[in-house]
C-alpha cells in the first residue's frame, strides 16, 4: 500500500482573510512535512469561479510541490481534462512538471460536472467524454519519441488535430506520466479502464459504493485485455487524526464548508436530489478519530475490500485549515499509522 496526502486546493473558509499567498506557502510546507513523515505522495485538485478561490491550476501547484519536494510522488486528483482546449500546451506543461520533479509525476484526470466552469470555459457539457477521450490520446502521442500525429473530431477544432509537430521537452519517465481517470458513473469508470493507467475513487458516500465501482473497474480492465498488475488503484476518503484535541472541532467549520460545497455543486449538475443527503453520508463515512489504532483499523477494511496494493489518500485538507493542527494530524498519521498499514 502506498499512502498519499491530500487533496490540496488552497481554498479559503469566509472566516479567513487571509491572501492566497499564505494559504498557497502552507501547502508547500505541508508537504513538506508529509515528505518527513512517511507519505508516499502528495495531490492537489482544481475547481473555477468559487468564493474561497479553490485551486484553479493543477499545473502550476505540482510545479511549486516538485521545486520544494525531492522523493515524494506528485498527483492531480483531479484535474478538469475536457476544460483543456489546448491539449499539446497542456502536455507540455505536464512535461514540464515532470522534469522539475525528475519523475515524480501523476496525472489524474476526469470529466467534471460544475455547470458553471463549462458555461464560462465555453466547454459543451454533452461533449465531456469525447474531449477527454481525445486529450488522453494526445498527451500519450505528444510523449512519445516521435512527432505528435492525431486526427481530431468533426465537433472539436483544429486546436485538436496535429500533423507532425514535434512537442518538446518530454517528461522524465519514458511514455510520459501515468494517467489515473476519476468518476462514479459506470462509463467513466470504463473509460478509465480502456485509456488510463489507474482509476481513482472515493468512498466518501461509503465503502459499498466504491467496491461497486471498483468491481466495475477490474471487470473492465479485463474486457479490455489489460494486465491487473499494471494498473494504479487510488482510493481515497475525508479523514483527520488528532489524538490532543477532538477531531470533529478541529475541522468543524471546515468540513462544513466542503460539505455545503460539493453538496451545492452536485445539486446544480443534477446529479444528487437533496444536498442534505449527501452531507448525512459524508458525515457517516469520514474517518475523524482520535486514536491513530482506530485509524490502523478502518484502513485494514479498506484493504480487505480492495487489496493490499491499492494507494490510499488521507484526504484531510479541508479550507483554511489551522496550520498547526493540520501539521500535526500529518505528523501523527505518518508516524503512528502508515508503519502500521504499509
Amino acid at each position: 500500500m502506498d499512502v498519499g496526502l491530500g487533496t490540496f486546493t488552497a481554498d479559503r473558509h469566509p472566516d479567513d482573510d487571509r491572501p492566497h499567498s499564505e494559504l498557497y506557502g502552507e501547502v508547500l510546507d505541508l508537504a513538506q512535512v508529509a515528505e518527513g513523515n512517511n507519505f508516499d505522495s502528495v495531490w492537489v485538485s482544481e475547481h473555477h469561479f468559487t468564493e474561497g478561490g479553490y485551486n484553479p491550476s493543477v499545473t502550476s501547484t505540482l510545479a511549486a510541490l516538485a521545486a520544494v519536494t525531492e522523493d515524494i510522488q506528485l498527483g492531480s486528483n483531479v484535474a478538469l481534462g475536457p476544460m483543456y482546449k489546448q491539449p499539446v500546451r497542456l502536455a507540455e506543461d505536464l512535461a514540464v512538471v515532470d522534469n522539475i520533479a525528475d519523475g515524480r509525476l501523476t496525472f489524474g484526470v476526469a470529466n467534471g460536472y460544475r455547470v458553471e466552469e463549462f458555461e464560462v470555459m465555453g466547454v459543451p457539457l454533452e461533449e465531456r467524454p469525447l474531449r477527454l477521450h481525445h486529450l488522453v490520446k494526445i498527451l500519450r502521442k505528444a510523449w512519445r519519441d516521435e512527432p505528435l500525429v492525431h486526427e481530431g473530431h468533426e465537433r472539436l477544432d483544429e486546436a485538436w488535430e496535429f500533423d507532425g509537430i514535434d512537442v518538446t521537452p518530454k517528461p522524465v519517465q519514458e511514455g510520459g506520466p501515468d494517467i489515473v481517470l476519476g468518476g462514479f458513473a459506470e462509463p467513466a469508470v470504463e473509460r478509465a479502464a480502456r485509456i488510463g493507467d489507474g482509476y481513482s475513487v472515493g468512498a466518501l458516500t461509503g465503502l459499498e459504493m466504491a467496491q461497486n465501482c471498483v468491481d466495475v473497474y477490474w471487470n473492465a480492465v479485463d474486457d479490455a485485455g489489460k494486465a491487473r498488475d499494471d494498473q494504479e488503484l487510488v482510493v481515497w476518503n475525508c479523514a483527520f487524526l488528532h489524538d490532543e484535541k477532538d477531531p470533529e472541532e478541529v475541522v468543524g467549520k471546515h468540513w462544513k464548508q466542503f460539505k455545503d460545497q460539493y453538496g451545492d455543486w452536485y445539486y446544480e449538475a443534477g446529479q444528487i436530489d437533496d444536498p442534505r443527503a449527501l452531507h448525512d453520508a459524508y458525515d457517516a463515512n469520514a474517518m475523524f478519530y482520535s486514536d491513530p489504532d482506530e485509524m490502523v483499523a478502518k484502513i485494514e477494511e479498506y484493504k480487505d475490500i480492495f487489496g493490499d496494493d491499492i494507494h490510499f489518500i488521507y484526504q484531510a485538507a479541508f479550507p483554511s485549515l489551522d496550520y498547526e493542527d493540520f501539521k500535526y494530524s500529518i505528523e501523527l498519521f505518518g508516524q503512528e499509522v502508515i508503519p502500521e498499514i504499509t
